[in-house]
């Protein structure tokens, strides 16, 4: 049983380069607040192990059946039913294919400070370090607070990713540990920001606001959805917004189906959002609507 406040990791990505300065290792925590209908890491939502299923790899052999303990697994589909499902792998260690993986991996902090660690070269020559993303990370203060103390002792550069969907109070024993936060902001308008990702931005915009006055290092970083977020109202609510919080920059993220793929392959309980990715053009003309408002509009190459 997953220990309180002790996250399952589903990744731990390394040499990453647009995760914040230098070369770095980013590390994903599953949980999440919100449900962005376009969410890359729709994997990382729920707090719990999920069994995916690689359909393209499944050669038949109907092993996985045979040793479900459950009945989980249609013999003619072979997608298990997720509200029988009890992940206990076995399906996972008889496929020789490849078709079964668990998403969400359990590991103890020392286990965790050690895997950090490992290319702690590259972070110092690099002027790089550690990201922790999900997911929220901030879902978890305690486990990071004895994390990144830890990783403060070899002088480690910290980035968190947030969503901005965070207990504030829990957040700020933490803050003098932390170097950096790229802090999302999805939509101005809090009834669209419910519409599409399953809360207002009521709490996100305090704690951007409240955080904004006592951590002095914070990237502003905006997924960019078609039609949902692009449109001038709210790119110049969101630069008026961040101007009068002093920002004068943001991170813009171009949306792209990455996420879809993930999706497909557990339970995600939700309608694929499908929707075309915005072409070169339509991201040099939205970037102009955020210079024409005051904000410096970063794009990643």
């Amino acid at each position: 049983m997953q220990k309180k406040n002790i996250p399952y990791i589903f990744d731990i990505q390394r040499f990453s380069i647009h995760d914040g300065p230098g070369i770095r290792t980013v590390m994903f925590t599953k949980a999440c607040s919100l449900k962005c209908k376009w969410c890359q890491n729709p994997e990382s939502q729920k707090n719990k192990q999920e069994v995916a299923f690689y359909y393209e790899n499944c050669k038949d052999c109907k092993k996985c059946i045979e040793v479900c303990p459950v009945n989980a697994i249609d013999p003619i589909t072979k997608i298990s039913d997720y509200s029988t499902c009890i992940r206990c792998g076995a399906c996972i260690d008889i496929c020789e294919n490849d078709a079964r993986r668990m998403i969400g991996k359990e590991m103890n902090e020392k286990d965790i400070i050690s895997e950090l660690l490992k290319d702690l070269d590259f972070y110092t020559d690099s002027d790089g370090g550690i990201t922790f993303s999900g997911g929220e990370p901030f879902i978890y203060t305690e486990f990071l607070f004895k994390i990144i103390k830890e990783l403060k002792k070899k002088k480690v550069h910290v980035n968190i990713e947030t969503s901005g969907q965070f207990d504030f109070k829990k957040v700020i024993n933490l803050l003098p540990y932390i170097d950096l936060i790229y802090f999302d902001i999805k939509h101005l308008d809090s009834q669209k920001h419910k519409e599409y990702t399953g809360l207002t931005n009521n709490t996100i915009l305090n704690n951007f606001e409240k955080l904004n006055l006592i951590f002095n290092n914070i990237q502003v970083r905006i997924p960019l959805i078609p039609n949902i977020n692009d449109g001038i109202d709210n790119i110049k609510a969101t630069s008026e917004f961040l101007i009068k919080n002093g920002h004068k920059s943001a991170h813009l993220l171009p949306y792209h189906s990455m996420g879809n793929s993930k999706a497909i392959r557990i339970d995600y309980g939700a309608e694929i959002f499908k929707v075309e990715p915005h072409t070169k053009e339509e991201i040099e003309i939205i970037k102009s609507y955020f210079s024409k408002f005051g904000i410096n509009p970063i794009t990643y190459d």
